[in-house]
């Protein structure tokens, strides 16, 4: 069934807690505490989750973005501008509002952020294949303890992006199309790929016939998919107005990501490249990976999502190899087709599965906390 079908008629369903949310906060509590307790030797949760991109976005934060890029051995011309402004704006909001130290104030945003994160999927996904009375907890709980979530509780940009992702989506087959247009602008001051994701949303909207709920003639879907589309564009666009202005380049954010050795050349020939090296291997298969997970997806009918997946990986995969992984799977539609996946598992499997999530988590828990690049 589609979700835009259902989504005009509620956005919250009544019973939601049938979808087991009661457990979002208790096990996401248990979560960081667990996090916090590895990281008490490497100087406490908040300085240790403080990796790469962080400092970059605590830097934007503190003191905006710099005229000159680095030239320090570790910087090759890097500069600030290749990120994105309404991260770093929430960033400072939240150590002026709080008194709270950068580390601390970003980790305060993706623990808030997260549950909120959590609970959009789960309805989400009550919404888009229905709900048995049975199976809802088990979903709500595997998104939650996804090892692809860890992401989400980072100091970075993924879970902030992914509340307006799904936000996004949800009040718009709901109908509330200000509230859309909204979102889509934030969306696309967050991260490069947020007007890709808007652009296929807004044209499933518009074009397809499960998209569209009853009593919703086309024109309406035609333009409250143009508006949609047009607010995230003025989004990404006052941001290229702000660029210009200090750096008069507009689109230096795309210009200095050659200093992060990324350049543009077909997704296949970075996947390529990934397996003649050993450091971008695991990279490779990742990738790989990520078409399949998108290819099931459009199997089962998750047509819409699987686009705007699709759509992510190869604006991604088109400037490199680096990181993709994270921005394919620290999409929350991605996260929420892994928890169907599972959730079409044979039952006996599911208590196997929640064990092996949990301890992939900890996996990838200690290697940020010591700081292997194979997250990044």
């Amino acid at each position: 069934m589609a979700y835009g079908i259902i989504g005009r008629n509620r956005f919250m369903p009544s019973g939601l807690a049938q979808d087991g949310t009661r457990w979002i906060l208790p096990l996401h509590v248990t979560l960081l505490l667990l996090l916090a307790a590895g990281a008490q030797p490497l100087g406490g949760i908040d300085r240790a989750m403080c990796q790469w991109d962080c400092g970059w976005y605590e830097q934007i934060a503190r003191n905006g973005y710099d005229m000159p890029p680095r030239w320090t051995s570790d910087d090759y011309g890097q500069a600030s501008w290749a990120f994105f402004p309404l991260y770093p704006l929430l960033l400072r909001a939240m150590i002026d509002l709080t008194g709270l130290g950068a580390h601390a104030a970003g980790l305060a945003i993706g623990a808030i952020l997260f549950p909120v994160l959590v609970l959009l999927a789960a309805t989400y996904m009550r919404d888009r294949v229905g709900d048995d009375g049975a199976n809802g907890p088990f979903r709500t709980v595997m998104f939650l303890i996804l090892p692809t979530g860890f992401w989400f509780r980072l100091p970075y940009t993924e879970c902030l992006y992914g509340v307006l992702l799904l936000g996004m989506l949800m009040v718009l087959a709901r109908g509330r199309t200000l509230a859309a247009m909204l979102l889509a602008a934030l969306l696309c001051l967050t991260r490069p790929t947020g007007l890709v994701c808007v652009i296929v949303a807004a044209l499933f909207h518009a074009f397809a016939p499960g998209m569209r709920a009853p009593g919703a003639g086309r024109p309406t879907r035609l333009v409250e998919g143009g508006v949609v589309i047009l607010a995230g564009g003025t989004g990404l666009a006052s941001f290229i107005f702000f660029l210009d202005h200090l750096l008069g380049d507009g689109l230096a954010f795309a210009h200095v990501q050659a200093a992060w050795g990324h350049q543009p050349h077909l997704p296949s020939f970075w996947i390529g490249y990934g397996f003649t090296h050993r450091r971008t291997l695991h990279l490779a298969i990742a990738a790989l990976l990520e078409i399949g997970l998108i290819g099931w997806g459009l199997r089962i009918g998750w047509r819409m999502e699987s686009c705007t997946l699709l759509a992510t990986f190869l604006l991604a995969g088109s400037a490199g190899i680096m990181s993709i992984h994270r921005i394919v799977l620290g999409n929350p539609l991605a996260g929420m087709l892994l928890t169907i996946m599972a959730d079409r598992a044979p039952p006996s499997w599911r208590r196997w599965l929640i064990l092996l999530c949990l301890v992939l988590d900890c996996v990838f828990a200690d290697s940020w906390l010591h700081g292997r690049r194979f997250l990044a």
